[in-house]
């Protein structure tokens, strides 16, 4: 069932469970539009017998970070690691003729990095558009807010070129602009904002991740126009429809009419050209170390198109994915086997998607938003029980229940219990957190213990809580650009000083003995394991004009960081068989830093920019710093 709601602000969910991909399918995913695709023959380079030594190198076997001499690749897979003397032997008796590589003082090898949540097709499908987001590279933008918008959307570059097209744009958050003029809430985008944006052209432009369209009044009036008859009973004429929603479409029934009313050509481009941006994707990934991407968010139309850019184009990442699931396709679900063998795009966990972002306002809460003014605002739940739907309008500000929803625990229950999948539930707000704790606990033990269940964000969280996670050995994924990027705001106007520490408690987790990832939910944060791992270090809150430090104690180690990002990334992906540690046998998939990041003493904007000098995948180099 589509639950509907109504916010002010950017409607910020998780990248996961994309509605404008859902919508669009038909018209983006049309046999016309993959017969335009590029067709190009694969070719493998020859995989490297080789033999490293010097330098650093860090091989991260049983998640220890000690160091080995000397490591031996063929065939694309570790052979040996050990003693100078140890490797040399053993590669001259079963490899005669091999290569050497000898890195410089400094230069450290480690396993291939890990972003073990991301969404890699509908990243491609919308890079053509204009990129609105706060970020450049992994930085935030410091004079990001509506001048910066204007500026980037009236770009001569990005001018339309077609009569009648439109300017398309990605990746606008409210959250991280600068405050009203009040100083206690986040600026509000309305058609008028956009209005002086520019009102040349319709202009479309979709919030950080994907929930929530704003329109100009050009654009508005043109959706309107074409889709009068579904509109009229429910906005009356075209004044109504763009002064009842000020621009602000959101969720499938809003989205839905403006993202159809998109010249038809705009949209067969974004398909045309999803190969190249699949390609810089890919390149992007390997210039920041990352040997595997992990998609959150994937199904049967996402993977049939990754599936035809990966069998014609060189391996540069290796894919996992979560299959994405709700009440509308469970049925569909097949019990769970786990993959013995390597391919790509293989499927380790089911994904389900409870609440929406809380930077977003949407995730759901156990008390308001304090920068909601007006009424009471406790986020978005996607299953809520029958009294909290109201003519199918979801009552956002009416108190949480205590027990988690029928609808959820029955959809949980058939994931874990009746099909036996590891499951990756995304949940944000505390409420969300603690329903998904709860509907863990109900099921049988036995199909909870060791299999590798997530919680994705895991954003607020209790001591109690993580103590019952731990119990059950389900494990939490930080999206830890939380605490970097969106903690200032966290802090001064969304939920105040003391609900703040309660987000992403990866030292509390750690001491528990748990397991914990880091990852960058791209494109909600951009991709960068060195500088989550720094994030996770520092804590530092990077709009916070003295860049203090949010809950000091929840400060990670290097040590822990990096396992984090590795070893523990792998394991909590099911993909540890392969990578994650370059144990004999598991591919040579590795990354060659200028710097040993364990050897920085104040990383706070130190770690992300350590130079990546190469990037191994099945023993072939797939990215070599040309600097």
């Amino acid at each position: 069932m589509e639950q509907h709601h109504s916010h002010p602000y950017s409607c910020t969910h998780c990248a996961c469970n994309n509605p404008v991909l859902k919508i669009l399918k038909e018209d983006i995913f049309h046999q016309k539009n993959y017969e335009a695709l590029p067709k190009v023959e694969k070719k493998e380079e020859i995989q490297q017998v080789l033999m490293i030594s010097g330098g650093i190198i860090r091989p991260m076997i049983n998640g220890s970070v000690a160091t080995v001499d000397a490591i031996g690749i063929a065939s694309g897979q570790v052979k040996v690691t050990g003693t100078f003397q140890e490797v040399n032997d053993f590669m001259t008796q079963h490899y005669l003729g091999f290569n050497q590589k000898i890195l410089q003082e400094g230069q450290t090898l480690l396993p291939g990095l890990i972003e073990p949540h991301v969404h890699i097709v509908p990243t491609a499908l919308m890079a053509n558009w204009i990129d609105l987001s706060p970020f450049n590279e992994q930085n935030l933008i410091n004079e990001y807010g509506q001048e910066y918008i204007k500026a980037k959307v009236n770009n001569p570059i990005n001018k339309p070129t077609e009569n009648g097209d439109w300017y398309l744009g990605f990746g606008l958050d409210p959250a991280l602009m600068a405050f009203d003029e009040t100083g206690k809430a986040l600026v509000t985008i309305t058609n008028q904002w956009l209005d002086q944006v520019n009102n040349q052209y319709p202009l479309m432009v979709l919030s950080a991740s994907m929930h929530t369209l704003y329109l100009n009044t050009l654009a508005m009036n043109a959706v309107y126009a074409k889709n009068e008859t579904k509109l009229q009973p429910i906005y009356g004429d075209v004044k109504g429809y763009i002064s009842q929603t000020q621009g602000q479409l959101q969720e499938a029934e809003g989205m839905g009419p403006a993202l159809k009313t998109i010249p038809k050509n705009q949209l067969a481009e974004m398909l045309k050209q999803s190969f190249s941006h699949f390609g810089a994707l890919f390149k992007k990934a390997n210039e920041r170390g990352i040997t595997m991407l992990y998609d959150a968010g994937m199904n049967s139309h996402l993977k049939l198109l990754l599936e035809a850019y990966m069998s014609t184009h060189r391996r540069k990442v290796r894919v996992g994915a979560a299959m994405i699931c709700d009440d509308s396709n469970i049925g569909d679900l097949q019990p769970y086997q786990q993959p013995q063998e390597y391919k790509d795009i293989y499927y380790g966990h089911v994904k389900v998607v409870s609440d929406g972002s809380n930077q977003g306002l949407t995730g759901y809460q156990s008390d308001k938003y304090i920068c909601v003014t007006g009424k009471d605002d406790y986020g978005i739940y996607n299953y809520p029980d029958d009294d909290y739907v109201n003519n199918g309008t979801f009552l956002s500000d009416k108190q949480p229940p205590v027990n988690a929803p029928d609808t959820y625990q029955k959809l949980i229950t058939t994931v874990i219990d009746t099909n036996e999948w590891p499951l990756m539930v995304h949940a944000n707000g505390n409420q969300a957190v603690d329903y998904a704790i709860q509907t863990f606990q109900a099921i049988p033990e036995d199909k909870i213990k060791g299999k590798r269940h997530r919680i994705e964000h895991c954003s607020l969280i209790t001591d109690d809580q993580l103590d019952v996670m731990k119990q059950l050995e389900v494990s939490p994924s930080f999206l830890i650009g939380h605490v970097g990027y969106w903690g200032y705001a966290f802090k001064q106007v969304i939920f105040g000083d003391q609900k703040t520490l309660l987000l992403d408690r990866c030292k509390s987790a750690l001491d528990r003995g748990m397991r914990v990832t880091l990852h960058s939910d791209n494109q909600v944060s951009p991709l960068g394991p060195l500088r989550m791992m720094e994030q996770s270090i520092t804590r530092k809150m990077e709009k916070d004009p003295k860049h203090e430090v949010l809950n000091s104690n929840e400060c990670i180690g290097a040590e822990q960081a990096l396992v984090a990002i590795t070893y523990d990334a792998a394991w909590q992906c099911y993909a540890d068989k392969w990578i994650g540690s370059l144990e004999v046998d598991k591919f040579a998939d590795f990354v060659i830093l200028a710097q040993d990041p364990l050897a920085i003493t104040d990383p706070y904007k130190k770690l992300r920019n350590i130079p990546v000098l190469e990037t191994w995948v099945g023993g072939r180099t797939v990215y070599h710093n040309q600097d």
